[in-house]
């Protein structure tokens, strides 16, 4: 009996996730309740069977999520709202549950071109041979580019047009005013706004 009780939960798991499998929507992993009828994902030179995007229940997500490199992976949680959008992930991007993000904003865990002149010199030369062979990316030389998880916590408010840049973390119920750009940690119930985004103010305990 135990056995059998332990497969009818196993089946009852799997039943709650849906696996798209007509082009690169086979790429994401989602649960049957969420709407992803206008995401776009595009992946470059992509492991075999490997899931980049994996999405909770009762999300509503619009938006382009693009995958530069094979290892490049984004996770969000549940009841999570993305207005549109661009995500731009070469490490990991990991949104929470309950967050939401207006439209227009920006994503990046990486650079995209190093810091250093003679490091980036072929970047475009190499980026035209890919498209002239309709194979975007694949000679991009990823080595030099500078890169660190992005972590969005449960509950944080990002305003329209905001950038959100490499290495950072935005804290539970934080909000990004809009068109900030977040380039250092947001702690916890704060508000930030500005190019650098700064704390404008604490998040008292009766507005959480």
């Amino acid at each position: 009996m135990k056995l059998i009780k332990k497969i009818i939960n196993f089946i009852g798991k799997i039943s709650k996730l849906k696996i798209h499998v007509n082009d690169n929507l086979s790429y994401i992993l989602f649960a049957q309740s969420s709407n992803i009828s206008n995401l776009r994902i595009s992946v470059r030179n992509p492991l075999e069977d490997k899931k980049y995007l994996e999405i909770g229940e009762n999300c509503l997500l619009n938006g382009d999520f693009i995958f530069e490199k094979k290892e490049g992976k984004i996770i969000i949680g549940d009841r999570t709202f993305i207005g549109g959008g661009t995500f731009i992930c070469i490490d990991e991007i990991e949104i929470g549950s309950d967050v939401m993000f207006s439209w227009g904003c920006t994503v990046a865990d990486n650079n995209s071109h190093s810091h250093v002149w003679s490091e980036r010199k072929n970047d475009v030369i190499s980026w035209k041979r890919g498209v002239d062979q309709n194979k975007i990316g694949l000679y991009k030389d990823w080595t030099n580019v500078r890169k660190d998880k992005i972590k969005i916590k449960n509950k944080a408010w990002i305003g329209f047009n905001s950038i959100i840049l490499k290495g950072v973390t935005i804290g539970e119920g934080a909000i990004v005013g809009a068109g900030s750009v977040v380039t250092k940690d947001v702690p916890d119930w704060t508000i930030v706004a500005g190019n650098p985004a700064r704390i404008i103010r604490e998040i008292p305990e009766d507005e959480r």
